[in-house]
Formats: C-alpha cells, structure tokens, sequence
C-alpha cells in the first residue's frame, strides 16, 4: 500500500478515495485486513464523538462521513470474500 493504512482510511471518511474492486485488486491481503482495521477503528472512533443537538452542520459531517466509511466496509468485505489466495 503507498499510503499507511490509516491516511487511507481517514481520506475515505473524508470523501477524497473511494473503493472499488478495480482499485483493490492491486492491494495484498495484509494490507486490506490492516485497512479494515483501521476502518473499524476510525468508525468507532467516530461513533463515540458527541455532537451538540443544535450544531446541525457538525451532525451531517458526521454523519457522511459515517455513511461513507459504511459504504467502503461493504466494498472492502465483498472483496476479502472474492479475493484471490
């Protein structure tokens, strides 16, 4: 992986990389077991922030970035079940 696990997790929860099969067939299976990981980690992490109830713009960040690091941990887990040995 060019990029640590972590700074591509984190640009996926920005919106700045999106996954996709084509761009994890390059990608060995440690490094996309140390990204699920790390996409773990950064949703938990996330999970855990609280957001004041009136701050509506910091509640919709919040929540794309959950949805698109949802989104990437369905891409990334169909492809560790179609992934070559």
């Amino acid at each position: 992986m060019a990029t640590p696990a972590w700074k591509m997790a984190a640009d996926l929860s920005e919106g700045y990389v999106t996954l996709n099969p084509v761009s994890l067939k390059k990608y060995e299976r440690h490094e996309v077991d140390a990204l699920a990981k790390e996409l773990e980690k950064l949703v938990r992490d996330l999970r855990a922030q609280t957001v004041p109830q009136d701050d509506a713009e910091a509640s919709q960040t919040k929540n794309r970035k959950l949805l698109r690091l949802s989104q990437a941990t369905v891409v990334l887990n169909s492809w560790r079940i179609r992934m070559p040995k």
